[in-house]
């Protein structure tokens, strides 16, 4: 049974980027998975469907709380995420700069637009301290298909913990480790147009059958036969690189988190958490100059990172990082960085869930993975496949890039990725 949910050290890092947005004007740390649907759904049986699921497991509406030990505080009358209906496309840049109240529970909505064609589209906007990507989308599909059963938390106590000596020697391995990155620290772009309004914009590539096996082709003979993370991330920062150096702006180094999924192999219970790590990765210019210089700089940091045990280090640290107030916690996160959180938000969530082709009979024809990017470093890419075949959403702050700017990003990631 549900009690008040402890928050990890994820989902408290999550929250402090909720903050960071926040505090600059921004919706918040919210994310976004749309689903083109070939026929409408009835908003009635969507919040039938919602309000089964919000009786047996009520974190749905609930609220972070607590300063010395951060919590989920659960409602003591739960009650269904909101449904709107809107006529015509659907404003999913609006839906995207749209806040949402969870001080008073408000941890997610759902938004459907209908077309003239009898479409419609379905936008699940949720925020990031609530769950990750993999957990959302197993989430989203228990609201779409009534056969299946969302797990309830685990009864059996949580996993072992080391002694806390043990546990505050591994938290400082990874202190020393983020100490070694700031030897060469990233240069923050910082905010570019002040007077631009608070917002974040998204574009997405979609990737045909034949650039898609082009690209996993590349990946294989470049990255090896799992590295399509690597590759994806690589090419990113190659072309993050150019860019700043054509604005300007180029910076001593550029340092990527890579997520580390912490889930049992198979498993997604818990889906209510971020059950990650981050490993920070650091490339300098010279690294960059190729993509397959790149990809053997990251292979090389991984293989030292595992062989250093950094994966537990760094779960470690955000466990005892949690109980610091937010607004220290962010200062210190950012303090040895030069205010740089990271310079690339980068997220590869693999194939989407397969039981995200239909959803409440109606058949889903397209999926979008969309991510908030905290004001600096500004710019953010998510790769996935649907179906197959490989998508990206760039998106970025209006205050630090252009639409132009990014949109040329864009094509050039675009094409560095068909062409490394």
């Amino acid at each position: 049974m549900y009690g008040d949910l402890q928050l990890n050290g994820p989902d408290y890092l999550m929250l402090g980027f909720d903050r960071e947005l926040r505090r600059h004007g921004f919706a918040g740390n919210t994310c976004q998975i749309v689903l083109k649907l070939g026929v409408a759904v009835s908003p009635d049986a969507l919040m039938h469907r919602l309000a089964q699921l919000t009786v047996s497991h009520p974190i749905l509406n609930a609220r972070p709380a607590g300063c010395i030990w951060p919590k989920w505080k659960l409602p003591s009358v739960p009650q269904a995420p909101q449904v709107r209906v809107h006529r015509g496309n659907s404003p999913s840049r609006e839906l995207l700069n749209e806040p949402l109240d969870s001080r008073r529970g408000q941890l997610m909505r759902f938004d459907l637009s209908d077309d003239s064609e009898g479409r419609q589209t379905l936008t699940f906007t949720w925020l990031h301290a609530l769950m990750d990507a993999p957990g959302a989308e197993h989430f989203l599909a228990c609201v779409g298909n009534e056969d299946m059963v969302l797990p309830s938390p685990p009864a059996a106590a949580p996993r072992p913990q080391p002694p806390l000596r043990e546990r505050a020697k591994l938290a400082w391995k990874y202190i020393h480790h983020l100490d070694e990155l700031c030897k060469a620290a990233p240069k923050s772009i910082g905010v570019r147009h002040p007077s631009a309004p608070a917002e974040l914009r998204h574009r997405v590539e979609t990737f045909d059958a034949a650039d898609t096996a082009r690209i996993r082709a590349n990946a294989s003979q470049l990255a090896g036969l799992l590295g399509d993370a690597q590759f994806h991330a690589a090419t990113a920062l190659c072309e993050l690189h150019r860019l700043r150096d054509r604005l300007g702006c180029a910076s001593p180094s550029y340092v990527l988190p890579l997520a580390v999924g912490l889930r049992a192999k198979g498993s997604i219970n818990p889906v209510f958490s971020n059950e990650l790590t981050m490993l920070m990765m650091q490339l300098l210019p010279p690294q960059l100059d190729s993509t397959a210089v790149a990809i053997a700089a990251l292979k090389q940091q991984l293989e030292d990172a595992l062989r250093g045990g950094l994966i537990e280090s760094g779960r470690q640290l955000g466990l005892l990082f949690r109980f610091l107030p937010i607004p220290l916690y962010m200062a210190m996160a950012k303090q040895g960085l030069r205010g740089e959180i990271c310079s690339l938000f980068f997220g590869d969530t693999a194939s989407v869930n397969p039981r995200l082709s239909n959803f409440l009979g109606a058949p889903v024809e397209d999926f979008t993975h969309i991510a908030a990017v905290t004001p600096s470093p500004g710019l953010g890419v998510i790769f996935y496949y649907f179906r197959g075949l490989l998508k990206m959403t760039v998106v970025h702050s209006t205050r630090v890039f252009t639409d132009a700017e990014t949109t040329e990003f864009a094509a050039s990631l675009r094409q560095r990725l068909l062409q490394p």
